[in-house]
């Protein structure tokens, strides 16, 4: 083991489990694996390992990948774990770490942790945003708008969809964009002040699927932004989730604009009438465990000096957990909203609600009669305080007379502006409710998506097509190494 050597006594038993950190290791046992390789192939690159020493080693590491993880190994890490029974196997494993640290070989594995799962993240994503697509594309009826949690204005259910499309491909964006400055390669950096020996990194990088390098031997140890920027992204979309976890809890209540699919809900154990919507507030709640986990991660991070800090231990199962559990959120999500159904007679009668149609009805004093918007404002917000969410012209020249305004308004101009549909249909501009607009943004939206999708793929390619070639590398030795 590590310590023997320098050690004269073993570490407290109570020491060592606070400061193992196998228990969750198991998340980078197959990285680290395909890390040794990498590096033993660059080691035999450099002359520093014959062809004999590197296929015994890599030998020996299949033997250990295919034998599995082990929570009972009696080691700090996983990385000492797979070290040590190499060893056991060949005593060519004495010479697998030679200009390597465990400051790189765990930042690399991270690293190609996160790439992957942000991978998967978008993936999820994507597919939500196709649920969202095809359900906006089915549903143009009417439903209230809600500012403040008040009725508000008149929209169309395909607009509102859209607005969770957008807030969520956002998200996307994010996962792509974090996952460009986390496919790079620290290995070669050793402890963080590089090392002697004379190691091709950018073919290490190569051969792990990585993008390039992170060039400063300090910096690619010392650094840990590309984790939060990881869970940042999950915090991000586990947030955008949640809003609409929540609109689904709202509109299932008293509001009866869906209807909960059994699949996704569950019932009480003492009253059986009770559909309850238990899944979206657990996807409600996991929002708030890993935006924890954000905070938690940045206060660990927050004051540690350069280079490497054993505090880095703390963030890892932080990063584990929020891209695994965002992942599976999402997935379940874009299930859960795929089999909802909405209840178009109740949100059609409720889109007049509160008198939803008053800012129609004071743009049109300004568009058809001159009245400034903010006299008009006032004119119609008399009406509302006198509770006249339905008032007739007769009404509206009233009310403007009582504010010192003459005007003649004719019944037919205040019937359409009280008229939901056309008020929803007449917004056109960019981004608005009527019809034709919304479908245009929908058909830009899956233009989009396929867009995406083919980005998608070529980033998975790009990583299969570095690690095909550490595979291609092996079996050149007479070993087949494929993870």
């Amino acid at each position: 083991m590590l310590r023997e050597s320098r050690m004269k006594k073993g570490m407290d038993p109570k020491a060592l489990k606070l400061s193992s950190s196998i228990e969750h290791d198991k998340n980078i046992f197959l990285y680290d694996i395909l890390v040794d390789v990498a590096h033993v192939l660059t080691l035999k690159k450099g002359g520093y390992l014959s062809e004999e020493e590197a296929k015994e080693i890599i030998l020996a590491l299949k033997k250990v990948k295919d034998s599995g993880f082990r929570e009972d190994w009696p080691y700090e890490d996983v990385h000492e774990a797979i070290e040590a029974e190499v060893t056991k196997i060949t005593p060519h494993g004495a010479k697998m770490h030679t200009g390597r640290s465990r400051n790189d070989e765990v930042a690399t594995c991270l690293r190609m942790f996160a790439r992957d799962h942000l991978l998967n993240l978008a993936e999820a994503i994507l597919n939500a945003l196709d649920v969202l697509i095809k359900k906006a594309e089915k549903s143009h009826f009417l439903m209230p708008g809600f500012t403040h949690l008040q009725y508000a204005q008149p929209t169309r259910l395909s607009h509102h969809l859209l607005a969770y499309h957008d807030m969520l491909s956002r998200d996307f964006e994010r996962a792509i964009e974090a996952f460009r400055r986390v496919n790079k390669s620290p290995l070669g950096s050793a402890a963080f002040a590089s090392t002697g020996y004379s190691l091709d990194r950018v073919y290490a990088a190569r051969l792990l699927g990585f993008d390039g390098v992170v060039e400063h031997s300090e910096d690619a140890v010392a650094s840990r932004d590309f984790v939060i920027e990881s869970i940042f992204v999950a915090a991000e979309a586990m947030l955008s989730i949640s809003r609409i976890a929540e609109e689904i809890v709202l509109f299932s209540s008293e509001f009866d604009f869906i209807t909960l699919p059994d699949e996704f809900s569950s019932t009480s154990s003492i009253m059986p009438q009770k559909k309850n919507p238990d899944i979206a507030e657990l996807l409600r709640a996991n929002a708030g465990k890993i935006a924890g986990n954000l905070t938690s991660a940045m206060m660990i991070y927050k004051a540690t000096p350069f280079s490497y800090n054993r505090d880095f231990q703390e963030m890892n199962p932080l990063l584990y957990e929020s891209l695994k559990r965002t992942h599976l959120a999402v997935e379940v999500f874009a299930s859960m909203m795929g089999k909802i159904k909405f209840n178009p007679e109740i949100t059609e009668r409720k889109a007049s609600k509160g008198f939803a149609t008053a800012t129609e009805l004071a743009d049109m004093l300004v568009m058809k009669y001159g009245v400034p918007f903010r006299m008009a404002h006032r004119i119609v917000g008399r009406l509302a305080a006198k509770e006249l969410e339905r008032p007739t012209a007769s009404d509206v020249n009233s009310a403007a007379k009582e504010l010192g305004v003459e005007i003649n308004v004719r019944d037919e101009d205040v019937l359409e502006a009280l008229d939901v549909e056309k008020v929803v249909e007449n917004r056109g501009n960019l981004g608005g409710t009527s019809k034709a607009e919304v479908e245009r943004m929908i058909k830009a939206r899956k233009s989009d998506l396929k867009d995406r999708k083919t980005l998608l793929r070529k980033l998975r390619g790009e990583v299969k097509m570095g690690l095909k070639m550490l595979y291609d590398e092996a079996k050149k030795l007479g070993v087949d190494i494929n993870v």
